[in-house]
């Protein structure tokens, strides 16, 4: 107790001896580095700032307001650009944080990929949503699995295992063996629309495809036995050169040619004879049809026969033409396709729409204008491909 006591008067009479009005020592403040010349401003960095903490209390319309006066004063911001993107985004949609982005770019010539990829995923993420869809559904949620988003790969196997129709083809088509399997027994109980199946079983290069396909070779509709030849070659087991050799004496034109397409697939030449000679025939048609069956062995004139054909007067010819084409002169591929989206037939557009989304690689202006599309499946192939381009 007497120690206390001392303790007290001591500080009390350093206290008192403390000139009237002295203060305690300030703290010292922590030096912050120098701002370098490159760095962002710090007027930018503050109204980027708030507008991210107004986007997170859902304030859209303040969150755009704000990003737009930063690019009024930065007009290459990417940082308010992104704001802004993003604001559009929780505002309006893949399609209002598409025509932010379109604003933004105007007259530029290069485009900004890391943003456009944030698009393009705000587009999966909304097909993968909606239920009216259900094949450009599950292509969003395979693109979206490709990503790494677990969420997505639960649901595409929730789909395999309550789903049908074209969800199941879809599904097969990208190797899902449940979904094989459920196509097979399909088949086996003749529902469904057995040419789709097949095309998706061929799609799926699954061994559990090839005892229901050659089954169906003997199927009294020709589209059908077309569709099991077909998709027998793109299995690419040469052990189906036997099945499909017999299916070249076919009653059916068309089966014969798919027939012999598929052996040049699995490296049997006995139907280029019949091919040679369609591809002489004077029906744009025909010719079309004999060069897509002879896709897998492109040479030279070929490739000629193609690309004459991507001036035929029938518009379904110049589409299948502007498809085949593509690998070997893309340019003119989307010249051919991108005139005919604007065809006055809506088959015809969706068809030149979709083939885009399938031949279209690494241009991501083309790529933009896809996840503009009316249809779903092609704007799910725009996306998805962007953000493998981007990954």
């Amino acid at each position: 107790m007497h120690r206390t006591l001392l303790i007290s008067l001591v500080l009390g009479l350093v206290v008192a001896a403390r000139p009237v009005g002295a203060q305690q020592p300030a703290r010292s403040r922590p030096q912050t580095a120098p701002r370098l010349p490159g760095a962002v401003s710090v007027e930018e960095a503050t109204l980027i700032t708030n507008g991210w903490a107004l986007l997170a209390q859902g304030l859209y319309l303040q969150a755009a307001t704000k990003a737009a006066q930063v690019l009024a004063a930065y007009p290459r911001s990417g940082a308010a650009l992104l704001l802004a993107i993003e604001a559009e985004l929780a505002r309006g949609g893949a399609a209002a944080g598409l025509g932010q982005y379109e604003r933004w770019l105007r007259q530029r010539t290069l485009e900004e990929p890391l943003v456009l990829r944030r698009v393009a995923h705000a587009v999966l993420r909304e097909e993968a949503a909606q239920q009216q869809d259900q094949a450009a559904r599950v292509e969003a949620l395979s693109g979206l699995a490709d990503e790494g988003e677990s969420g997505a790969a639960r649901e595409l196997a929730a789909v395999a295992s309550r789903s049908g129709g074209a969800a199941t083809r879809t599904l097969a088509s990208l190797g899902d063996e449940r979904a094989v399997r459920t196509l097979v027994a399909e088949l086996g109980r003749g529902s469904g629309d057995p040419v789709s199946t097949l095309d998706a079983l061929g799609a799926s290069g699954s061994p559990l495809a090839i005892a229901p396909a050659v089954e169906r070779l003997k199927d009294p509709r020709q589209e059908v036995r077309g569709a099991a030849a077909e998709g027998l070659g793109k299995l690419g087991d040469t052990r189906l050169v036997a099945a499909l050799t017999p299916m070249l004496s076919d009653r059916s034109a068309y089966v014969r040619v798919k027939a012999a397409g598929a052996l040049l697939r699995l490296g049997d030449d006995t139907g280029m004879a019949l091919l040679q000679d369609m591809i002489a025939d004077p029906s744009p048609t025909i010719r079309i049809a004999a060069a897509g069956a002879m896709a897998s062995r492109p040479d030279a004139s070929w490739i000629a026969l193609v690309r004459e054909l991507t001036a035929a007067l029938e518009p379904e010819v110049r589409a299948a033409a502007g498809r085949l084409i593509a690998p070997y002169d893309p340019e003119l591929s989307r010249t051919v396709l991108e005139s005919l989206s604007t065809n006055e037939n809506p088959a015809i557009r969706e068809l030149a729409s979709r083939t885009l989304g399938e031949v279209v690689t690494n241009d991501l202006t083309m790529l933009r204008s896809l996840m503009r599309s009316s249809d779903r499946l092609t704007r799910v192939r725009g996306a998805a491909r962007l953000m493998a381009l981007t990954r």
